[in-house]
């Protein structure tokens, strides 16, 4: 005789809500709306995970339900976790932040074609860091900034650094490098004050003439490369 878990798991799941729902109903005890709500997220998120468990050494087209229903698990207790104050809010938005990134790392971990889900990843980890930090009041408003802005051109050059054939993320090393000088300013703002706009105008005048200097010297090399040789034999007399 096979038992179907996942009714059993659903139906047990119901039962527990549906008993707590009435004694909270008889005021034999308080419970909160928002109880209710976590408790039914966990429940499904159970069900659905059994449902879609993988089964090792054999393929799975439920391996999505199983995602779907941790997703749930999670929502419902981190809704419940705060519900409670078990943890203080800054920790709770770190954790969220950073339960989407590992998410998102999975996904490209599983299947490296997905290598631009990456994109977020990177942010959302420094965003949950820079969470954590300003609510145990380690961070100044602009050392986040400087924080916030090396995390993303540190996401960029990882994504630059894995670059291949079937990965084109050549173009990332620019939007890096940005970030990163961004980066600088903001730490040297204070330091530097009157010269830091002499300075940014001088980075435009180099980054402009490096773009002419490349961009002439492909052309002369193009040039030189394309015209084929004018020499022609003088045709011989018999």
């Amino acid at each position: 005789m096979v038992i179907n878990k996942t009714r059993i798991l659903l139906g047990g799941a119901l039962l527990v809500i549906g008993l707590l729902s009435l004694l909270s109903n008889l005021r034999l005890f308080h419970l909160s709306e928002t109880y209710v709500v976590s408790l039914i997220f966990v429940g499904t998120g159970i069900v659905l995970m059994q449902h879609g468990w993988p089964i090792y050494g054999q393929a799975t087209s439920r391996k999505w339900t199983f995602y779907f229903g941790s997703a749930l698990v999670l929502v419902g207790a981190m809704i419940f976790i705060d519900e409670a104050r078990f943890l203080p809010d800054e920790l709770i938005g770190t954790i969220w932040l950073w339960l989407g990134a590992g998410f998102l790392y999975r996904i490209y971990h599983r299947n490296p074609k997905h290598w631009w889900v990456l994109l977020f990843a990177g942010p959302l980890f420094t965003l949950g860091f820079v969470v954590l930090l300003s609510g145990i009041g380690w961070l100044r408003d602009d050392t986040a900034w400087v924080l916030i802005n090396l995390g993303f051109a540190a996401t960029l050059a990882f994504l630059y650094s894995i670059r291949s054939p079937e990965r084109k993320s050549d173009w990332a090393k620019y939007p890096a490098v940005v970030f990163f000088l961004i980066a600088v300013f903001i730490l040297l703002a204070k330091r530097l004050e009157g010269t830091l706009p002499f300075v940014i105008s001088g980075l435009f005048i180099l980054a402009g003439l490096y773009l002419i200097y490349r961009t002439v010297r492909a052309d002369f090399g193009s040039s030189g490369q394309d015209h084929p040789n004018n020499s022609t034999e003088l045709p011989q007399v018999s």
